[in-house]
């Protein structure tokens, strides 16, 4: 059975890591901190300080091994040829090795997704939530009258919205779902609290034009139903239930490969 090795000692300064005798090179990781450092990446940022820098390398190397590790598998699997495949065919095993990873964790069902939701409840708090008829218009004035219109029920919000009455336009915030005040324009949120069920409101300027609003339902703060958040439940157990998959095959795939590891050379990268 193999193991990690942490030694002070390398067969040359430019090897950071050997996997089973085969070298992870100081090009390597610097190539990919490169990669990081040139999209700006929060995972890896601009070494300021050398113990940054030290850190940096170390996550890329951890990285690079674990790659090394599935590519070794995918090889195993058959997925790949020994120095006849190209960057592209290396993800895409990678991506298999793991897609198969996947296929052995199960997808959480009702009764894992409610306990779940009953151990977290304080998790699925939720402030007033609105369902609204809201039209956005260019035009003040023409928001103006087509509100006097709508207050003497000449026409409906919907069809003025669809017949693009005054030019107004149906804004797509509420109409077919729920929304909270924070997600729309302070100036709207502001008066949500005291605008009475199905009346129109005043015209409310935004910098996006002149709104015209109306709650057709509100739902007072408190928990999220479960109805709303259970196949989100079950992604996030999902989710969790693959990565803890790939934590407990990586870690096996280590003790079965020999990996040794030359902290020193990682300076300076």
């Amino acid at each position: 059975m193999g193991a990690v090795l942490l030694i002070s000692c390398s067969p040359s300064k430019e090897v950071v890591a050997t996997i089973d005798g085969k070298a992870i090179t100081r090009a390597e990781v610097s190539a990919r901190l490169k990669e990081y450092r040139e999209e700006g990446s929060r995972e890896v940022p601009p070494p300021t300080v050398q113990q940054d820098q030290f850190s940096s390398a170390k996550a890329v190397l951890n990285q690079l091994i674990n790659e090394h590790l599935l590519l070794l598998e995918a090889q195993r699997q058959g997925l790949l040829v020994d120095n006849k495949n190209t960057p592209i065919d290396r993800q895409k095993a990678m991506e298999k090795v793991l897609s198969r990873l996947g296929k052995e964790v199960p997808f959480p069902n009702f009764k894992e997704a409610r306990a779940y939701y009953n151990q977290y409840i304080d998790n699925f708090v939720v402030a007033p939530r609105y369902q609204l008829e809201h039209l956005l218009l260019n035009s003040e004035n023409s928001a103006w009258e087509l509100k006097e219109r709508l207050d003497k029920k000449e026409l409906s919000m919907a069809e003025a919205g669809r017949k693009q009455i005054n030019g107004a336009r149906i804004a797509d915030s509420g109409k077919n779902r729920l929304v909270t005040a924070a997600e729309l324009p302070p100036s709207l949120a502001k008066i949500l609290p005291s605008l009475k069920h199905k009346i129109i409101s005043p015209v409310i300027a935004t910098p996006y034009g002149y709104h015209l609003i109306r709650i057709e339902k509100r739902l007072p703060a408190g928990n999220i139903p479960f109805a709303e958040v259970e196949n989100r439940i079950k992604d996030t157990l999902f989710a969790q239930r693959l990565q803890n998959n790939y934590q407990h095959w990586l870690k096996q795939s280590k003790e079965q490969h020999t990996i040794e590891i030359f902290h020193q050379n990682l300076t300076d990268l």
